[in-house]
């Protein structure tokens, strides 16, 4: 039963490195190394910093439907990612888009949560997205709060 636990655990930490770019354009004969650098290209050009990614992997190779932009990213430490993600406004302009979660169902429930997180936090009150949930605070406890039931 540890080897699970310490391969969840690694599992884990290996997500916190990883990063979903979405929409990112393919060539016809693109490599690995060829993807990692358009990566690092675009890290630099676009959000304009000083990240380079460790490995980069297209998801679906050969299909010609919108799942095709699909690219994982792999940084080598944990700030290097929240560095990414704090300059991702940049993309705003693109049709690119930078993901921390591969899910789409995931996404539907951040997004269903979306307004009223921004709503709490202009009231001034804490809030935390934590397990795929949003949480406020009342008090010193954190109570769920849901909007959509997906």
């Amino acid at each position: 039963m540890q080897d699970q636990d310490l391969a969840d655990q690694e599992a884990r930490k290996k997500k916190e490195l990883n990063a979903v770019l979405r929409n990112f354009e393919q060539e016809e004969d693109e490599t690995p190394d060829c993807l990692k650098e358009k990566v690092d290209a675009m890290l630099a050009e676009k959000l304009e910093t000083a990240v380079a990614c460790v490995s980069a992997k297209r998801l679906q190779k050969g299909r010609s439907d919108a799942a095709q932009g699909i690219v994982i990213v792999q940084f080598e430490k944990k700030q290097h990612k929240i560095m990414v993600f704090k300059a991702r406004g940049k993309l705003a302009g693109t049709t690119i888009g930078l993901d921390d979660y591969l899910t789409i169902l995931h996404q539907q429930r951040e997004n269903a949560v979306w307004p009223a997180f921004k709503d709490f936090r202009s009231r001034g009150v804490k809030t935390q997205w934590r397990a795929e949930k949003l949480f406020m605070t009342e008090g010193e406890h954190f109570l769920e709060h849901t909007v959509l039931n997906l």
